[in-house]
Order: C-alpha cells, then structure tokens, then sequence
C-alpha cells in the first residue's frame, strides 16, 4: 500500500478521545483535560503496531444539539474527519454509560458505512468491564472495553483495527517508518490571541482544516499539519495565543501556553503573526524573544491588511515599528497579508522554504573567512581582539566559531556587527546566527 490508512477517534465530548490518542501515540500530543470542547481542531499522530503504521486522528467532541458557534465550527471539523477517515474509533464512557448523545452519534457513524470499532473507555478494572455491555444496544457487531489512561486492553483494541483495516481493504499496512518525518520542515505559527493564526494556516493548505472563529483563544492544542509545497514536505504547526503571564488565568490556558512555547523548541522556522489593525506591542517581543532564544529562523507576517493598518501609517512605518518591537528578531522578513481575500498568502511559502534552506546552510570555510577577514578590515577590532580564523561547525543553526587573540575583548557590539555582516553577505535573512569566540593557539604559545 502507497499511503497510511487514516483512523478517526470520534464520539461526544469528554469520553476520553484525547487519552486515547496519547496513549496509541505514545506522546502526550493532545491536551486532555476535564473542561468539554477542548479538543477543537484534528490533530494528527502516526501509530506503530507490530512493524506496521497507519495515521490516527483526534477530533473534537461531536454534539449534535448544541447550536453555539463555537460547537458548530468543532462539528464542521469532525464531519471532514470523519469523511477523510478510512476508519472510525467511535469511543463512549463506560462510567457514564450510554446516553442520548451517544445514541445520536452512532446514528450518524452508522450513515458512513465506514469500518467502525466501539471502544467503551474508562473501563479501569475487571468489576467495571460488564458496564460496557450495555453499549451492544447500539447495534454494533463488538464492544471493546478498555483504559486509556491505564492502557488496559490497547494492544487488543490495536491488534482488531490492524485486522479490520486489512480484511476491509485487502492488502497488508505499510510497514512503520517509510515517512520520515525528520526530512519535513516544521513551521510553528506563533502569536497572540486573535491574530488570525489558524486563518493563515486554513489559507496556506487551501483547507478549512483548522476551527476558525472571532472568539479569542479557539486553538487550545499545538495542531500539527503535514502537507507538501511544490515537492518539500511541511509540518505546520497551529499554536494557541501567546498572552502576556499576568493575563494567563486557567489551568487549561497555561497548558495551551506550554504547548505553544514546546512547539516553537520542535520547529525549523517560526512564523510570528501580527495583526495589521494593532500596535506592536511588547508581547510581540516576548515572543520574538522565545523564538531567539531557541535559535529558530523567523518570519513575521502581519495579517488583516484588508482591514488597513494601525492609524492609517504606510506599511514601510510599520515595518519599522515592527522591527523594533521584535528586535530580537529583527534579521526576519515581515510580509503583509490578508487571510481573509488572500492577498499577499503566496508569497509566505517561498520565504518560508528560503529561511529554512538558508537555516540549515553550511559554507565552506574558506569562504568564510575570506568574508571575515573583508569584514574586520572595514571595521577592525580592538588590537587585543585580533580576529585569526573562522570555521562553521554546525547548522540549524548556523554556527560559527571565532579564533581571536582575546575572545574578553571583543565587545557585544561588535559581535553583533560581525553577526550582522555575516548575515547580509550571505543572504541569511531570518536566519539566528550563534557565534562562539575562543583564544587562539598561537595567542597560547606567545
């Protein structure tokens, strides 16, 4: 088989399809909590079983009765779910035991005709296992009771979709890890609440793939999307909004906050979102910030310029506003877009395809320090900090080591001055550039 079977866990909210994920997974890939609704867009996960692969999609929980935005957007995304699935895991609570809900659900799993398992969850010990007997009056041909927060019964629930999916389709799985995904860029877009993230992701992938709402805070997991761009694989990454600490209240946010920030750590390149209408501010910065400290090329987008920009200004005044608030990153190309009608949306890809190739460049060292020794003659050091010899030692990021007569001399602004050169001359824009400075030998010796 060319491609992994897609698998969809659905069912009504808080049934425990998130610890299901995580545990076929075997990464705490989606956020689980008490709270409904928190699983609001699909997220993706490849599962191994016996030396075979296939995908495994969490989605959020499907109420049919419910007409408020927020759930109407969660059941759009759960019906493309269920449509690109090949097949379903349809899970229901054994603790609670079947309701209405679960009645309504099965109905509309029933109209797919799509291979199905029923998986009663929460089924925690032996004394608890006869309660998922009562869900055999949905009138599916096996219930499978499990655990998934104590993996009870999941090698047996793995071992019947493997068997399912092989007898539905006829041919034998892929073995597990023909893709690898390490070859793939992995892109986290990073910005505040309401910025219109996951509308930039749902443009770039031409897909209403992410839950897109006016209400602040819809993206509440770190939603991983893998595509391919004119022959490069991607990884997108749709983060929660990144609010400034004080205005983090509840448990749930500052888990969303944590998956953002652990997204950005994973990613090749981020791309920093900001909203054409509003100043940039000093969250902008502390988020600039991250991205720098973690080494990770960057590209600043701002977004909603079908709306104007903030009091009118033209776009080169706030770019320079913008370079300046994130000055952390302020090596970054800022482009202006709008989600909304698409202006400007072509032009994200290339530069993020460029930032990354750039990201991940090494030079020869000779080349390096021809550039050197052009750039210390313009603007010479100290005579104590005396620049010998260059070489690049690593990647992603570039990095380069400096042997110098004193590496106490040199200054931080002069450092930054060779970073910066550096960066110009070699078209590295967007690209962190780590230097490390050490005593020369022949210093040593004298």
């Amino acid at each position: 088989m060319s491609q992994r079977y897609v698998v969809a866990i659905v069912g009504r909210p808080n049934v425990g399809k998130s610890a299901l994920f995580n545990r076929l997974v075997g990464v705490n890939a989606s956020i689980v909590h008490r709270e409904s609704g928190v699983t609001r867009d699909r997220l993706y996960g490849a599962v191994t079983w016996e030396g075979r692969e296939f995908t495994l999609l969490d989605t959020g929980g499907l109420d049919l009765s419910s007409e408020d935005d927020m759930v109407q957007a969660i059941r759009a995304q759960i019906e493309q779910a269920i449509r690109e699935a090949d097949a379903l895991l349809f899970v229901v609570d054994s603790r609670t035991g079947l309701t209405a809900q679960d009645i309504d659900v099965a109905d509309v799993l029933r109209k797919t005709q799509k291979p199905l398992l029923l998986v009663a969850n929460k089924v925690d010990a032996q004394s608890r296992e006869p309660r998922s007997l009562e869900f055999y009056q949905l009138g599916f041909e096996k219930v499978l009771p499990i655990s998934a927060a104590h993996g009870l019964g999941i090698g047996d629930l793995l071992d019947t979709l493997v068997d399912l999916l092989v007898e539905t389709y006829g041919e034998e799985l892929p073995p597990g890890g023909q893709e690898a995904e390490s070859s793939a860029i992995r892109v986290a877009i990073v910005g505040k609440p309401n910025v219109g993230k996951s509308s930039l992701v749902n443009a770039l992938l031409g897909d209403q793939r992410m839950t897109v709402s006016t209400r602040p805070g819809t993206t509440v997991d770190a939603v991983d999307t893998p595509f391919t761009w004119e022959g490069a694989e991607f990884v997108l990454v749709d983060t929660a909004g990144l609010r400034r600490p004080k205005a983090i209240g509840q448990k749930l946010e500052e888990l969303s906050v944590g998956r953002a920030l652990t997204a950005v750590k994973r990613a090749d390149v981020a791309v920093l979102v900001m909203d054409a209408g509003s100043q940039p501010s000093a969250q902008e910065r502390r988020i600039a910030g991250h991205i720098r400290r973690n080494a990770k090329a960057s590209v600043i987008v701002v977004n909603k310029i079908d709306l104007g920009i903030y009091e009118g200004v033209s776009r080169a005044q706030f770019k320079a506003a913008v370079l300046y608030e994130c000055r952390p990153v302020d090596y970054s190309e800022v482009l202006f877009v709008s989600c909304l009608t698409g202006a400007g949306i072509d032009e994200i890809l290339p530069e993020v395809k460029r930032a990354y190739e750039q990201y991940s460049r090494r030079i020869e060292t000779s080349l390096v320090n021809q550039v050197v020794s052009e750039i210390t003659g313009i603007s010479p050091p100290p005579k104590e900090a005396r620049f010998y010899y260059a070489t690049q030692v690593g990647e992603k990021p570039p990095r380069v080591v400096f042997f110098v007569k004193d590496p106490a001399r040199v200054t931080d602004t002069y450092q930054r001055y060779v970073e910066n050169e550096l960066r110009k001359r070699f078209d590295m824009r967007g690209v962190p550039i780590v230097i490390e400075l050490r005593r020369s030998q022949r210093s040593k010796r004298k």
